[in-house]
């Protein structure tokens, strides 16, 4: 007799985590569109640290790899989509901590 496999998540869950995953992607582009036209220079600081640190982070790594590296993210364009990404995990721990504690809340509340 066969049993289920519980070890995996269902699919509901799969696409409970999928869903969070777009929407956090769809809400990250509007609010870099919206502070492309109202804020400006919010994006233009935040590109200056982040090239800043990769600075940093490029001299402490020991040559050839450290300027290559720099090099890889500032001249070929992976500057733009490394500020994307960051944005999104930035927004995923902050909408991920607010449910969790939404979560505990709720459980609280409960009395569990």
């Amino acid at each position: 007799m066969a049993f289920p496999d519980t070890s995996r998540p269902g699919f509901r869950y799969q696409l409970k985590v999928h869903c969070f995953r777009i929407f956090t992607v769809i809400i990250a582009w509007l609010l870099i569109a919206a502070a492309f036209y109202e804020k400006p220079e919010l994006l233009t600081g935040a590109q200056r640290s982040l090239q800043r640190g990769l600075e940093a982070i490029g001299d402490t790594i020991p040559r050839p790899w450290g300027p290559r590296i720099e090099f890889v993210f500032r001249e070929i364009g992976g500057l733009i989509w490394l500020q994307i990404t960051l944005f999104v995990l930035v927004l995923r721990i902050g909408l991920s901590t607010i449910a969790a504690m939404w979560r505990f809340g709720l459980r609280r509340e409960r009395g569990f």
